[in-house]
């Protein structure tokens, strides 16, 4: 073998030796990125898994005037979304619920400005003019997150109580979360717990002519302790396994909706 026949197989041999070694090192990595995985609590796998298919919520983040609609024989739907969320937040929830008969829904999309109270304004004056625009004297408000909390401000502060017939609220911080305690602005210090603005609101009970329905889950991580998005006085549901997005994303969670918004059992 001459000396250009000796360079080619020791060549080969390197780069035999370089792929076997690239083989156990992805092994290795993979081997480790799996038990990384599966230490991960499974409540936050599923967060993390439905984070991508709330994609669809960019698709309509400015805001819409609100239009007469055709009546369905019911109030008209308000959606309210959360922090960071949109109005498209609501479409697959909207369209199961058109199915059913709901045909006629709304939903605000906030300012990025300003606090609680400020959007709980905003919202109030979305609600007037939905009932001003639709001719109906009631509307009923489906919650998620922060949205429930802005509902209760609009219909507390703005005195809209003869004006909301129902309220759902999924997932929403009525007792605080800890975990806001990650964010430093208006907004993230009113959601902590026992935060002047909560305390306040906690005083101010919804009227006894609104039926309430707040939905909570154990595997709801965002809001800390779980437990704070059953609100007193309400019909509180336990939604467990649904995590913060299952709410929007589960039809489960749809029908859930549905059967409050349809029952006739008001909770004071």
């Amino acid at each position: 073998m001459n000396h250009r026949d000796e360079s080619t197989e020791a060549w080969k041999r390197a780069l035999v030796a370089t792929g076997k070694g690239l083989a156990a090192t992805g092994r290795f990595v993979g081997t480790k990125v799996a038990e990384a995985y599966r230490g991960i609590d499974p409540d936050l796998r599923m967060h993390i898994a439905q984070l991508p298919l709330m994609s669809y919520s960019l698709f309509a983040r400015s805001r819409r005037p609100p239009a007469a609609g055709t009546p369905d024989g019911h109030p008209p739907l308000v959606f309210v979304h959360g922090l960071g969320g949109g109005r498209g937040d609501f479409g697959p929830m909207a369209w199961y619920l058109k199915r059913m008969g709901r045909r006629r829904s709304y939903s605000i999309h906030f300012q990025e400005t300003g606090d609680v109270v400020a959007r709980g304004a905003e919202l109030a004056e979305f609600i007037r003019e939905v009932v001003t625009v639709t001719g109906e004297p009631q509307v009923d408000l489906v919650a998620h997150s922060m949205g429930g909390l802005l509902a209760r401000v609009a219909v507390v502060d703005h005195d809209l109580g003869s004006t909301v017939r129902r309220l759902v609220t999924m997932g929403s911080p009525h007792g605080g979360t800890f975990a806001a305690r990650l964010g430093n602005t208006p907004v993230t210090h009113d959601l902590r717990p026992q935060s002047e603005f909560l305390e306040r609101l906690a005083h101010c009970p919804l009227p006894p002519t609104v039926a309430v329905t707040s939905f909570w889950s154990n595997s709801d991580l965002v809001i800390m302790p779980p437990e704070s998005a059953a609100l007193a006085g309400s019909n509180q549901v336990d939604m467990t396994p649904s995590t913060h997005y299952g709410y929007l994303l589960e039809p489960r969670c749809w029908k859930a909706v549905y059967k409050a918004l349809s029952s006739d059992v008001v909770v004071s």
